[in-house]
């Protein structure tokens, strides 16, 4: 007997063992998410977001969230000496070699493992150029014509520190990579077939941790876009399929915002469909089931708002902007309702996160409009999650509405606004307000674009520096075709 009960202990052990080893895994999992880093957030500009060829060594600040003892921020890729201010903040030292001639430098951050890694669908710029007195365009390179876009993603799919670009219209999405000069050259469809009608939303990420930009985006091959599908990259501009999540009733999403909103070290997304729809990601390119938020949003932007290193939403509604502060577990706290206005301009998005006083802390730009005249409000953040009584400035909204986009177009050091709208059914007007740098904007300039007359940004304007030149750069998505204007 007693042979016997030396046997049986170790079986029911075992038994036992096998009984509670999945509760194991599980707390062993969950213990190791909790210990990761989590995933940057750059939320441009740095300051200064600007400087002269030639003007040495500096400290240049960054700012966004999810920051932690550590960071490295990455000047194109490379690292540089990071000082760790806080979660919302890092200082650099910017070398002399890198502003030596006229360049663009692209800001990302990483932060170290376990989990963490690169800022991904984020960063900043800064512009190594002297400051101009306007915008001079040259005649702009056409892309995929005859064929309107819905959206626009920009960030670098194959991996070359250039650029790239991906495009939603009709029922495909094209892929397009930059070359280094300005001009892009068609690399892959990453989807067809996906959507049948409507819009479908598009955002990028790296969702499955390979380093490698993946496209999420609203699919539905039977009609409205009235779930996600995810396309996993391959670091080359191709895609391969991955998961179709979500389901959105009577509605597809028109905004997808990106970040890690539970602090994993897993991307997770936003998808706005009348209500908020918030996918945590399992780092493989899984989501679980989504978490929702009954807000009604027409554009949703996200940042730090109260400088708690913690990704926040601002969110515009028909009649009022919401601020969402997130608690670190993607969740939101209690909304503040931060000014109520009928919101309308016309086109592409309506509500853009700047800092347009070079405090560090983020501002929010948002348009109001009709056919008669239209107004640009700007809310400058007092870094609490509140904002000071907004300003606006008066737009030419002519005869349906207007686009705008913000950005250092003359590379002073202060971010400028861009606006452009139809004088007529065949000829539009873009004009340009520089900027203050204290939250105001001079009078506006009437920038002359070469070639037709009714260049247009009717589905939005998107800025960068695509030949990295230290001019900022912009593309108007089009009705027809997708047109990039390069500065010079």
């Amino acid at each position: 007997m007693a042979s016997g009960n030396r046997h049986a202990t170790p079986m029911r052990f075992a038994s036992r063992l096998r009984q509670i080893a999945p509760a194991i895994i599980l707390l062993t999992c969950l213990s190791s998410a909790l210990a990761n880093n989590p995933i940057p957030t750059v939320v441009g500009p740095v300051v200064p977001q600007a400087v002269v060829p030639g003007s040495g060594a500096f400290t240049l600040k960054v700012y966004g969230a999810n920051f932690v003892s550590g960071a490295v921020v990455n000047w194109n890729r490379s690292p540089r000496s990071t000082t760790f201010i806080s979660a919302r903040e890092l200082q650099t030292q910017i070398l002399a070699s890198d502003v030596a001639t006229a360049t663009a430098g692209y800001i990302t951050v990483t932060n170290p493992p376990p989990g963490g890694g690169v800022s991904s669908a984020s960063y900043a710029i800064v512009e190594v150029h002297s400051p101009t007195d306007t915008i001079i365009a040259t005649k702009p390179h056409s892309y995929l014509p005859d064929n309107p876009p819905d959206f626009l993603v920009m960030t670098d799919f194959n991996n070359d520190g250039t650029l790239d670009f991906a495009a939603s219209y009709g029922s495909e999405i094209k892929v397009l990579l930059g070359t280094g000069n300005g001009k892009f050259m068609h690399s892959s469809t990453a989807a067809y077939g996906y959507f049948g009608t409507g819009p479908a939303a598009i955002a990028s990420g790296d969702f499955n941790n390979d380093g490698n930009e993946d496209l999420v985006f609203g699919a539905n091959p039977n009609g409205p876009p009235t779930r996600l599908q995810l396309n996993l990259g391959n670091g080359d501009g191709t895609f391969r399929k991955g998961l179709q999540f979500g389901h959105f009733e009577n509605i597809w999403p028109l905004n997808i915002v990106v970040g890690d909103f539970n602090g994993d070290g897993y991307l997770d997304l936003i998808a706005s469909a009348n209500e908020l729809y918030v996918f945590l990601g399992n780092g493989h390119g899984t989501f679980r089931p989504p978490l929702l938020d009954d807000v009604s949003a027409y554009d949703v932007v996200s940042a730090d708002f109260n400088g708690d290193g913690i990704l926040d939403l601002a969110i515009l509604g028909e009649t009022e902007i919401k601020i969402l502060l997130g608690k670190g577990d993607g969740t939101f706290k209690t909304r503040t309702i931060a000014i109520p206005k009928d919101f309308s301009c016309g086109f592409g998005p309506g509500l853009l996160v700047s800092d347009f006083n070079n405090d560090g802390k983020a501002d929010l730009a948002y348009c109001e409009g009709d056919q008669t005249n239209g107004k640009i409000w700007v809310m400058l953040g007092n870094g609490d999650g509140t904002f000071k009584k907004p300003l606006f400035i008066p737009i030419d909204s002519g005869i349906y509405g207007f686009s705008f986009a913000a950005g250092d177009f003359n590379s002073d050091g202060k971010t400028d606004l861009i606006v452009n709208y139809f004088v007529s059914n065949s000829q539009t007007e873009t004009d340009l307000y520089l900027g203050k740098g204290d939250g105001r904007f001079q009078g506006k300039e009437i920038i002359e674009l070469p070639g037709a007359p009714d260049y247009n940004g009717e589905e939005g304007i998107v800025s960068a520096d695509f030949n990295s030149d230290g001019l900022l750069d912009f593309i108007f998505q089009q009705p027809g075709d997708i047109a990039v204007f390069l500065q010079k």
